[in-house]
């Protein structure tokens, strides 16, 4: 199998996975419990905890463990930003970036039905967020701005710095960023001291499903998202997942010490695959403002799900959209925002790379696409 949907989910390393099964079966008691057991898993716990902290150049009290990164997002945008207007009951307004997760933007409806005022920042062409745009849209009303380091869809990397330059002058704004598609190339982007609150999740980057990760600076006005036991110092209670928190921070470890030497290899075979793509007449969009890991490409006239049906018969697995639309076949949201043709966002796929992708899988990859792509010209023509 040729697996270029890392941006979907990623598969465990043998490293973590061993992580993985030790931690299961050595350290299975229950953290708060006091008997020796559990202090011993408490101690891992807080091991795990100061190492994503040291990673993410943050305090180890500013690290909470969630299951996803959803949870966390949904933490930012139902808790911590109500928390924030107790605090400011005259500010109302909260900025979403137009190429947001869904686990972002279809929280909408909610924030509006809570009083709350949504406004979108526009993207370019290129899916980056339009600088100037955003700074009109920035005010002392505003409470939040939530933004990506990396889209999900096509790819595009936020200017995290030119945004943190914009908020200098509304030190009231919490700034949250969902840096779960950033964590394969883009670590160090990621460690802005403006940024407030920033969302991870473990199976991105080679660790088992079921941990995220949420920081959140020491200026945030915290408050629980689950009530109950008092974990995550009460702010999320809940039985602490120990053994994907443990592999979680291990596999971050490995994602940072091996940033400098993927994202130049994966640089390059990014680069042979546009050159394929665009040889055989596929339309290949944020080239030049995507990260190395992902590319989304379409090729004119062939529905989504009919290409991705191609890739999968020939043993390549792709993915139309984010993975958490894609079997509903929803039109391409980023690329809508961006000004697409309708016609030609139909036919978009993404593939997607991470630090354990080879040289052998992209040759390989390669000739898949120059078969498929032969196949259907020929049937475009026959029509």
């Amino acid at each position: 199998m040729l697996y270029f949907d890392h941006s979907a989910t990623t598969k465990p390393s043998e490293e973590i996975l061993d992580t993985y099964l030790r931690v299961s079966r050595e350290y299975f008691a229950n953290p708060s419990s006091a008997h020796q057991a559990g202090q011993i898993c408490q101690q891992l716990l807080e091991q795990a905890r100061t190492q994503v902290a040291q990673i993410l150049s943050v305090k180890a009290d500013e690290v909470y463990f969630t299951s996803s990164g959803t949870e966390s997002n949904n933490w930012v945008l139902q808790v911590i930003l109500d928390q924030a207007a107790k605090s400011h009951p005259d500010r109302h307004q909260v900025i979403l970036s137009e190429v947001e997760h869904p686990s972002i933007f279809k929280q909408i409806p909610l924030l509006q039905s809570k009083g709350y005022q949504v406004k979108l920042a526009p993207v370019d062409e290129s899916g980056c967020i339009d600088i100037d745009q955003l700074e009109n849209l920035l005010s002392d009303d505003v409470l939040l701005l939530s933004t990506m380091a990396v889209n999900n869809e096509v790819g595009s990397v936020q200017d995290l710095k030119a945004i943190s330059r914009l908020l200098e002058d509304y030190p009231q704004i919490l700034w949250h960023v969902d840096g779960v598609q950033g964590v394969c190339l883009h670590l160090d982007r990621m460690k802005q001291e403006r940024i407030d609150l920033l969302t991870l999740s473990g199976h991105k980057f080679h660790a088992p499903r079921g941990t995220g990760i949420l920081m959140m600076k020491e200026r945030v006005n915290r408050a629980p998202l689950l009530y109950g036991g008092g974990q995550e110092r009460g702010l999320r209670s809940s039985t602490e997942n120990l053994a994907t928190i443990v592999s979680t921070a291990k596999a971050l470890r490995f994602a940072e010490a091996k940033q400098t030497a993927s994202y130049v290899f994966l640089k390059g075979e990014h680069d042979r695959i546009v050159e394929a793509l665009e040889s055989q007449n596929w339309t290949v969009f944020a080239k030049d403002s995507a990260s190395p890991h992902i590319i989304c490409a379409a090729y004119p006239g062939i529905p989504g799900e009919v290409l991705i049906n191609a890739f999968s018969q020939e043993g390549a697995m792709v993915s139309t959209t984010s993975a958490c639309s894609s079997r509903k076949h929803q039109a391409h949201h980023t690329l809508q925002a961006m000004g697409v043709d309708p016609s030609l966002a139909q036919s978009a796929i993404r593939l997607s790379m991470s630090q354990s992708t080879s040289a052998v899988e992209v040759e390989q990859l390669l000739a898949v696409i120059e078969r498929i792509s032969k196949c259907f010209s020929l049937d475009l023509q026959g029509r």
